[in-house]
């Protein structure tokens, strides 16, 4: 029993070996696996478009923050910006309406400009980043002054009155106002940069 027992246990040994070799030599018919290519390589485009929307999108939260707060520091009507946005669709109506669906309408047309202009600052910003965080939050500013600019004297000028008669958003939002939040904006986008930098995880190796 004893020597038919130690046969036994050495066959099992030989098969173990015999199929470890076999393991072996399928690993080494296996194609190596794709570099993970991490970092990427060059600019990260897509990283800062959606970076760059999300801060776009706080920027204009903090504009409208800033909207709401000054209507209520005055006794005005705290959606008093989304009414007069809100022209642009409704024309003179906008002033007067209490449909909650209109003013998820606007506000959603508000942000989401707001998110597209903070994706193209920040791809703008890190693809041609400047030397320091001051004139960062400089071209901030400036960026948001250029949008009021463009958006009122350019677009709304003419869209609008061929939409709904009249330029209302020129006519109702005072001019200093219009500046002071696209200026918010822009100066948000500016200080929140740091926040949208593409830092890459590079793990630790032994």
């Amino acid at each position: 029993m004893g020597e038919e027992r130690a046969r036994i246990l050495a066959a099992i040994e030989r098969q173990r070996a015999e199929l470890a070799e076999l393991e072996r030599r399928l690993l080494l018919t296996e194609p190596e696996p794709a570099p993970l290519n991490w970092p990427p390589t060059g600019f990260y485009l897509t990283y800062y478009v959606v970076a760059g929307t999300l801060l776009g999108i706080l920027g204009s939260l903090t504009s409208f923050a800033f909207h709401v707060v000054g209507s209520l520091l005055v006794d005005q009507d705290p959606l008093y910006v989304l009414r007069v946005y809100g022209t642009v669709f409704l024309g003179a109506q906008a002033l007067h309406t209490t449909d909650l669906n209109f003013f998820m309408l606007v506000a959603v047309v508000h942000f989401s400009v707001g998110a597209v202009a903070g994706a193209v600052f920040h791809v703008l910003v890190n693809r041609f980043p400047p030397k320091n965080v001051p004139t960062v939050v400089a071209l901030g500013g400036a960026y948001g002054l250029a949008m009021w600019i463009v958006n009122f004297y350019f677009v709304l000028v003419w869209l609008q009155p061929r939409l709904v008669g009249t330029a209302w958003v020129l006519q109702l939002m005072p001019t200093w106002v219009a500046a002071l939040t696209h200026l918010i904006y822009g100066l948000t986008l500016g200080v929140l940069q740091p926040l949208g930098r593409f830092v890459p995880y590079r793990p630790v190796r032994a």
